[in-house]
């Protein structure tokens, strides 16, 4: 679904995020520090997103250092329960011909609540632990998988649920202040794109 207000341009002290309605065609954009004139096409796979609708192309960038770090993604957004949600996927632009370095990445998506109030914006991410927390102390039952990082001595929760569970997980949980990070604040900028 689309989000009456939401594309534009937002930003907190050190963060900018522009989200653009219509992803298969975003003109003029910077990708790795080099400009594409002209638009670039973009085609999403049926199965690629959690909440079904409209995409966003969503620009983040890490305003920090001098020069500004920046990511793009795809985000679609969506109702469950009481409380709208987004859902990122990072968008590779496959600028790059190595595709062993592809191999060792894995696809994700990571869900956030969003509140829209005029101007303002608040995404509040689920905080990683409180989810590993509910899956080692078996307080929640949902397909997960634990990746090990041998040279790190680490290892992190991937949650392998379908999409009808995740909506399920989140609609339970999407209430609990405990489930989230602290929210990013963002303001709007410009109503312009």
């Amino acid at each position: 679904m689309l989000v009456d207000g939401l594309e534009g341009r937002w930003e907190s002290g050190n963060q900018r995020w522009t989200f653009v309605n219509d992803i298969r065609n975003v003109p003029d954009i910077t990708i790795n520090g080099e400009n594409y004139e002209g638009t670039i096409g973009i085609e999403a796979e049926e199965d690629d997103v959690f909440i079904e609708g409209p995409f966003y192309m969503i620009i983040f960038e890490e305003l920090s250092s001098s020069v500004p770090d920046t990511s793009y993604f795809l985000g679609a957004a969506g109702q469950i329960g009481n409380n709208l949600f987004l859902d990122l996927q990072l968008f590779d632009f496959d600028m790059r011909d190595d595709n062993f370095v592809d191999a060792h990445l894995f696809r994700v998506h990571t869900f956030s609540r969003l509140t829209l109030n005029q101007d303002k914006l608040s995404i509040e991410l689920f905080e990683d632990s409180w989810i590993t927390d509910l899956i080692v102390e078996n307080r929640v039952r949902i397909k997960h998988e634990k990746i090990n990082d041998t040279l790190a001595g680490e290892s992190e929760i991937l949650i392998t649920a379908s999409t009808k569970e995740l909506q399920r997980f989140v609609k339970k949980y999407g209430d609990d202040e405990d489930a989230f990070d602290d929210p990013i604040e963002l303001t709007r900028v410009n109503n312009e794109l």
